[in-house]
């Protein structure tokens, strides 16, 4: 189970990265914090170490590299362009592990299924248009 302090870090990562506009769903609206806590959940147990270790650290980063506070603590506006920075950087592996962090926020956003319903993506419609060819053609 993620913890308050991990989840809140995360929800902060997630606002940067994705910074959802109307009509999509505020990162707190959707699953996408239930869908991480499930994909650590079910993650070998150096994966969960690792990528709980990967959050303090990006959260630690700002303040340990000049920036004077956690990433938490700064305005948003400050903490995309950080992260942005972090992102361009020529030394690869903070390079990296960034990009690696944003993919996963961003895969746990856009699966909420009601972010995949704003997006004009309908589930439901395609497994019933599914299971319709499949009767048709005989496939049970």
């Amino acid at each position: 189970m993620i913890g308050s302090r991990e989840a809140s870090i995360f929800i902060c990562l997630a606002d940067a990265f994705v910074a959802p506009e109307p009509p999509l769903p505020a990162v707190r609206d959707t699953e996408a914090l239930r869908t991480f806590d499930l994909w650590l959940a079910r993650s070998p147990r150096l994966h969960r170490i690792g990528l709980r270790a990967l959050l303090l650290l990006v959260e630690l980063a700002p303040a340990l590299c000049g920036g004077g506070r956690r990433l938490r603590r700064l305005e948003p506006e400050p903490r995309r362009r950080w992260l942005t920075r972090v992102e361009r950087l020529p030394v690869r592996p903070p390079r990296e592990l960034t990009r690696a962090v944003k993919t996963l926020i961003l895969l746990c956003y856009y699966g909420d299924p009601g972010v995949m319903t704003h997006l004009g993506y309908d589930a439901a419609a395609n497994v019933g248009r599914g299971r319709e060819l499949r009767r048709s053609e005989e496939r049970a």
